[in-house]
């Protein structure tokens, strides 16, 4: 199917660009290595998300009522993200946490790249570290897709919020590895090449500690608070909308 094939490219790409520092370190040329790649990173996961959204409208896609609820639900993550983040948190997630449950692993990838990218033109989070915003909040939507499904909604909601929570630290943990290469020098918790992988992992445990755990763990009670707050009407007016529009959503019993 080329719609996965498209998404398959987007997730490889957005794996490359995490990761080839650590496999070519010959290469890294220092805190500006990614101004030079991240806009062909860029360039290249828009192709990927263009073409899932033009397969989209066509024959075997969701149709242009999933491209335009892509839009809504784009809209309302840059509103949200326009206060900006309190701490770590931003109340956008909770969009890419719901609609990604509610229509699944595929449909939660591409909001989620999306409306980071649309978010970051309006607050002027234009930079190289976008495209990796956009896989990383992508992966946060896809993972919502893949939680298990119940008849309940207790159950449903359990799930979400625990997801939540670990979301909220992984996208930290993640997001990080864009400029951790770089920034943290030669210190003994920078990334040292002539050092094995368990020492490594061990001094980015370390800078992961000293950087950013405080932030993640505002990230992640937000979201849950959130998921809890607002996850049953918002999951509600989700499924009833698609039902509306004719789309394939996962229904919960109102037990």
């Amino acid at each position: 199917m080329l719609q996965n094939a498209a998404l398959v490219a987007a997730n490889l790409i957005g794996l490359a660009a995490f990761f080839w520092p650590f496999v070519l370190p010959a290469a890294v040329g220092g805190e500006q290595a990614h101004a030079l790649d991240a806009p062909v990173i860029l360039m290249l996961l828009l192709a990927c998300l263009g073409a899932v959204l033009f397969l989209q409208l066509g024959r075997g896609g969701m149709g242009p009522k999933a491209v335009a609820l892509i839009g809504v639900l784009g809209a309302a993550m840059v509103a949200l993200r326009l206060p900006g983040f309190i701490a770590g948190f931003s109340a956008m997630f909770i969009i890419v946490l719901v609609a990604g449950n509610a229509f699944g692993p595929r449909f939660g990838f591409v909001l989620g790249a999306i409306g980071t990218f649309a978010s970051g033109l309006f607050v002027g989070g234009l930079g190289p570290w976008l495209p990796f915003q956009m896989v990383a909040v992508g992966w946060v939507g896809m993972g919502a897709g893949l939680l298990p499904h119940s008849s309940s909604w207790r159950a449903r909601l359990a799930w979400l919020t625990a997801y939540g929570v670990v979301s909220g630290f992984l996208f930290g943990a993640i997001i990080n590895l864009w400029f951790w290469p770089y920034a943290a020098g030669t210190s003994n918790i920078g990334w040292a090449p002539e050092l094995g992988g368990l020492a490594n992992f061990g001094r980015y445990l370390r800078f992961y500690a000293v950087t950013s755990l405080g932030w993640d763990a505002f990230r992640a009670v937000g979201n849950a608070l959130l998921v809890i707050v607002l996850g049953r009407p918002l999951l509600g007016a989700l499924d009833r909308a698609a039902r509306r529009m004719n789309l394939v959503v996962r229904s919960v019993d109102n037990g």
